[in-house]
């Protein structure tokens, strides 16, 4: 039951993703704005706005105007439905970590989405990331002078990369929105997962760049989506970088 309740969370909060991750880059009012049909304007009523359901009963399309509705928003709330569960799940019983890991499988969804989709990571999220990882790192006991290292180290090898990147091709090859994440993922992994995490980001990085090439969409890809599914997989194993495979040694 409490799975089932996780996964009901998670569908309401993947349609609050999706929102998010469309308004929030753009510079759309959120709080002031009620939810509207993206063709004809028209406000959503609850019914419209059901996780999954009301896309299928409305067979994918607006009830008011008939203009197609991607499949975006319900592959979104599938996906952090999933998560929850999954966090559950992780969490073994621990019920504090499996709610602190859905808060941040949520956020992690809007920022990977919206860096994908715009090339911005919202400084509203990591700012809602940052008291989840504080919270996350307490209720596991984590060594904070280790990751208060790792956060400064992050940032550091963050904003070196931007900088040398810059001054060898010009152009910025990492976001100053990266450089934040990777602050809050330091924090998270801290110092002795902090290497074991980038390997995991290079590796996520190029599969989401391959993806990214076969779409015909450029050479340059945003790399938040990488960053995203390194953290997401160390909130849910938190030892995953600091032993066995991602563990730095083992290189």
């Amino acid at each position: 039951m409490l799975a089932a309740a996780f996964a009901l969370a998670g569908l309401v909060m993947g349609s609050v993703a999706g929102c998010l991750s469309y308004r929030l880059p753009r510079g759309i009012p959120v709080i002031l704005d009620r939810s509207r049909c993206p063709a004809c304007g028209t406000v959503l009523a609850a019914r419209d706005l059901i996780p999954v359901l009301s896309w299928l009963l409305h067979k994918a399309r607006c009830r008011h105007c008939g203009g197609a509705v991607s499949p975006r928003y319900p592959l979104v709330e599938i996906v952090t439905a999933l998560l929850f569960v999954l966090a559950f799940r992780c969490a073994a019983g621990d019920l504090p970590i499996a709610v602190i890991t859905s808060v941040g499988a949520f956020a992690l969804v809007v920022i990977a989405l919206a860096d994908w989709e715009t090339r911005i990571i919202p400084d509203a999220m990591l700012l809602l990331l940052l008291p989840v990882v504080v919270a996350w790192r307490w209720s596991v006991g984590g060594d904070w002078a280790d990751g208060l290292a790792g956060a400064c180290l992050a940032v550091a090898v963050g904003g070196g990369l931007r900088w040398a990147f810059r001054r060898w091709r010009g152009k910025d090859g990492l976001g100053f929105g990266d450089v934040k994440f990777l602050a809050v993922a330091g924090l998270a992994v801290g110092l002795s997962g902090l290497g074991g995490y980038l390997v995991a980001c290079g590796l996520a990085g190029i599969v989401f760049g391959a993806v990214w090439r076969a779409a015909g969409r450029g050479a340059v890809f945003p790399f938040g989506p990488a960053l995203s599914a390194g953290l997401l997989a160390g909130l849910l194993m938190p030892d995953l970088f600091s032993s066995g495979l991602f563990a730095v040694g083992s290189f």
